[in-house]
């Protein structure tokens, strides 16, 4: 099994050991009543719970060795809280539990008194309790607390677990009163279950207040400063002597002779209607995709964005690039939401060439997905350009899978044996595979960085995490060349020689609307292209290793929380929930170790703001191939990355998983560099909602 079902398999052991220890009290209280009145085989049922928690438990810590081996941030909190913690109660509770039960299963009495107060009635049902009481508290460790439990909460789980078994014993002696002055006479008819309904009661209430803690320590404020999120690392002192510099003041250097590409974007909901006939409300920048945007090196950027009519506002950010923090476009960190009627202009200077996208960082969970993107390329004039270039964004709207503008056929046309570019651009927020069928290709970038000596492929599926982007390149074949995506099941792209048959088909198949569907199994059964392996290693190129300044680990997860005072099962970072996650701190210049740890079920396209990081390993291997250079780095479950980061971009940024919804529900926190501030709020008047 891989990491991430072993994950899997240790939460059912735990929910299965926590409900099997509950189950054995009961039923070892209902076996030890008077003979009249305990249940049929409840000693035999007693039994079998203890047995299964018994097994469960020694289950879960089998697996300890396997989470290890993945990383100890896939078992640090259940080797150094959860074992010690359950261990000796489990162990005491079948020690005492089973030979007890079996004598009163021979014997049919619960007069006999063996030696000691642990092996008597009281003592093995209280026993139980611990053992049940502390499997509980295990669960709450991984559903409420997370991989980094405050000293604070530790305590009161703790505190409850102690309290569950006070309350426990002094229902044990109420009983057992009751027992001794009934003596000679029949037994109290209603008295006898008070030791179950008592324990019963007490551990709903250790879970119900672990729930209660778990809030007070994961309540998150509708308008709290982005400063209430940050300074949770690092020395302020070193920087509070002088005044902070604004993030509306980190505008970079704009030359004034430059070449200026000026555009205008407006924001407004429409009605559009797709090839297929489909009309779906969306919001636009005027089109879906937006228009594209295109620089070359050294070109001024300006953009003005209008609001026409998304109340919710909108802003721009510039996926992958490496804008000045002013101009990076998130609601609540770097600006206000532009609201209805109103308008705001972004200006940059055009330093890095590539494929890019743009899309509204403001409710972005909603906004992106209705439409409200675009893409982003910048040229290099000292490369030659293909003599096709075509850029592609896959994208779910409305449930409709779109490659470009259509859900349908897309003609394009090319000479033989001219150079074609493709610009594979993924703008949804779930993972996608895309098929280049009939000539072998080169991948020749990836996240806007080139791929150093790519070799050709064929045969191979391109995964795109949410937010990244490939480049391909390949020859013009004689033949028509289609391009499909798993998320778009009846869209294509179908490039061919002018004249060909095969172009008059896909331009008459884009007329008609009809769809056209990738062969049966294609994207089941054919592998995807390692990154990690492709290309060749650049010789010589900085063989000295920078000097890591600081190391950060993020361990990525779900736990309840509350999320804008909304209860939910979150998608954390280190246990917490945005805003209330630590931020990173980082001086300018700091080269920065990030761990990245995937504990959840579900991939985590992470994405930080303002810099691209250098992949050191995945799941322990180092690449073997070209350089990668990465701005979303998609972290499927189970496995752990280590990335090296360059803290040359002063800011605040963000830095949060691109699954758009799990941003939503928590899955954000800072960069930071020391002496910035904003003045700039989550929520507040224009309702910033950074995600």
């Amino acid at each position: 099994m891989n990491i991430s079902q072993l994950l899997a398999v240790d939460l059912v052991l735990s929910i299965l050991a926590a409900g099997a220890w509950v189950a054995a009290v009961w039923m070892t209280v209902a076996a030890t009543t008077d003979r009249k009145q305990a249940p049929p085989r409840a000693t035999d049922l007693a039994l079998l719970f203890i047995g299964v928690a018994a097994a469960a438990t020694v289950a879960r810590y089998a697996l300890l060795p396997a989470l290890v081996a993945g990383s100890w941030w896939f078992a640090s909190e259940r080797i150094t809280i959860s074992l010690p913690l359950t261990a000796i109660p489990a162990a005491w509770a079948a020690m005492a539990g089973v030979p007890y039960l079996l004598r009163r299963r021979n014997t049919g009495s619960n007069t006999s008194r063996p030696r000691g107060w642990w092996r008597s009635r009281e003592g093995v049902v209280l026993a139980l309790v611990a053992a049940a009481a502390t499997s509980v508290a295990s669960l709450a460790l991984l559903l409420l607390l997370g991989p980094f439990p405050a000293p604070w909460t530790m305590v009161v789980l703790l505190f409850m677990v102690g309290g569950t078994l006070v309350l426990a014993r002094l229902a044990l002696l109420g009983s057992s009163s009751v027992r001794r002055s009934s003596q000679g006479t029949a037994p109290h008819p209603r008295r006898r279950p008070t030791a179950a309904a008592a324990v019963a009661a007490l551990m709903a209430c250790t879970a119900l207040g672990s729930g209660v803690f778990a809030w007070l320590g994961s309540r998150s404020a509708d308008g709290a400063a982005i400063a209430a999120a940050v300074a949770h690392h690092g020395n302020p002192a070193t920087y509070r002597k002088e005044k902070p510099t604004q993030v509306t003041e980190l505008l970079g250097d704009v030359p004034t002779d430059a070449v200026v590409r000026h555009y205008e974007l407006t924001a407004r909901v429409e009605q559009v209607t797709l090839p297929s006939g489909r009309t779906i409300e969306a919001w636009t920048f005027g089109s879906v995709p937006g228009p594209t945007l295109e620089a070359q090196l050294g070109e001024v950027m300006e953009v003005e964005l209008n609001n026409r009519d998304v109340a919710a506002g909108v802003t721009l950010h510039w996926h992958g690039y490496d804008v000045p923090n002013a101009m990076d476009g998130v609601a609540g960190a770097t600006q206000d939401a532009v609201m209805p009627g109103h308008s705001m202009t972004y200006r940059f200077q055009a330093k890095q060439a590539g494929t890019y996208w743009y899309h509204t960082h403001q409710d972005s969970a909603e906004g992106v997905r209705k439409g409200l993107y675009g893409t982003f390329v910048v040229h290099n004039p000292a490369t030659p350009r293909a003599e096709t270039d075509i850029v592609v964004a896959g994208h779910d709207l409305g449930g409709l899978g779109l490659l470009g503008s259509s859900d349908r056929i897309s003609p394009h046309s090319a000479a033989q044996g001219s150079s074609v570019r493709v610009r594979l651009v993924n703008t949804d927020s779930l993972p996608q595979r895309y098929w280049v069928d009939g000539t072998p290709f080169r991948t020749v970038a990836v996240d806007g960085t080139e791929v150093n000596q790519p070799e050709e492929v064929a045969g191979k599926l391109l995964r795109l995490g949410a937010g990244g982007r490939m480049d391909v390149a390949f020859t013009m074949p004689a033949s028509p060349v289609t391009v499909r995506s798993d998320s778009a099941a009846g869209a294509a792209v179908v490039i061919a020689p002018p004249g060909s048959t095969a172009l008059a088909a896909a331009s008459a198949a884009a007329s008609s609307g009809d769809p056209d569907k990738a062969p049966a199994g294609i994207f089941a059964t054919t592998p995807a292209l390692d990154l990690l392996a492709y290309g060749k290693p650049v010789v010589n190129a900085g063989s000295a290793q920078p000097t890591i300044t600081r190391d950060e680990v993020l361990v990525l997860d779900r736990q309840f929380r509350f999320v804008d005072g909304v209860p939910r099962f979150a998608f954390t970072v280190n246990g917490a929930a945005y805003p209330l996650v630590p931020s990173i701190e980082v001086a300018l210049g700091d080269t920065v170790k990030v761990t990245v740890v995937n504990r959840t079920a579900e991939p985590h396209p992470m994405h930080p703001h303002g810099h691209h990081v250098q992949v050191l390993s995945r799941n322990g291997m180092a690449p073997t191939g070209s350089p990668l250079l990465l701005d979303t780095v998609d972290v499927s479950p189970g496995e752990v990355w280590e990335l090296l980061l360059h803290a040359d971009n002063p800011g605040i940024w963000m830095d949060h998983c691109h699954n758009l919804d799990h941003a939503a529900e928590g899955m954000m926190m800072l960069l930071k560099y020391q002496g910035v501030s904003s003045p700039f709020m989550h929520g507040g008047h224009t309702r910033n909602r950074p995600e």
